[in-house]
């Protein structure tokens, strides 16, 4: 087995984050909410910013920003896992069957043991990954356009003048998408270019 090593620099990250055996838990707005709620207690302990986001019923891409000097997304990643699962079981809401030898170890059926990680290196590597964030909901066939999907930080950057409401309005992915960003690299996305 190789010896990965997640990177320690810079401090603006892309996750994935994906349930257990890709079961769709957030198609409900109860365990939307039981999300929501473990991300706010997990970013008051451990902050971070919330720079791009996507919510797809079986896994999550999100753009964070963490404290200048502090790289430890993991922690964060796994606090926020234990969170959710803890409210999530308790509510009626089932896992998946764990093999036995996970099951030893004390893993449970709600997400996957691991998460995909990529540390932003510019302004260009971030337009790259939030636009990849907002158009997954159309890549997955859930929606036609970006804006039509309500579990997105899309809004909030149309708000911010990133996008215009219509960006990618008539998506044939993989792109051919107009682009609307602020005059600065560095105003768009707040890393130095």
């Amino acid at each position: 087995m190789p010896n990965y090593r997640r990177s320690r620099l810079g401090n603006t990250f892309f996750f994935t984050i994906v349930t257990f055996r890709r079961r769709a838990l957030f198609d409900s707005a109860d365990v939307r909410a039981i999300l929501r709620t473990a991300m706010d207690k997990t970013r008051r302990d451990r902050p971070w910013e919330t720079l791009g986001m996507v919510l797809l019923p079986d896994h999550l891409h999100v753009l964070w920003r963490l404290p200048d000097g502090d790289a430890d997304y993991s922690t964060r990643i796994a606090v926020l896992k234990k969170r959710f699962t803890r409210a999530y079981l308790p509510g009626g809401h089932g896992e998946a069957p764990v093999p036995p030898g996970q099951r030893r170890h004390r893993r449970r059926g709600v997400w996957q043991r691991r998460f995909w990680e990529h540390t932003i290196r510019d302004a260009r590597d971030f337009r790259l990954h939030l636009d990849y964030i907002h158009v997954n909901p159309v890549k997955h066939g859930l929606v036609k356009r970006p804006a039509d999907w309500p579990w997105s930080t899309f809004h909030a950057c149309v708000r911010r003048g990133w996008y215009q409401s219509n960006w990618c309005g008539r998506c044939d992915l993989p792109g051919a998408a107009e682009y609307f960003w602020p005059e600065t690299d560095q105003e768009a996305s707040g890393l130095e270019a």
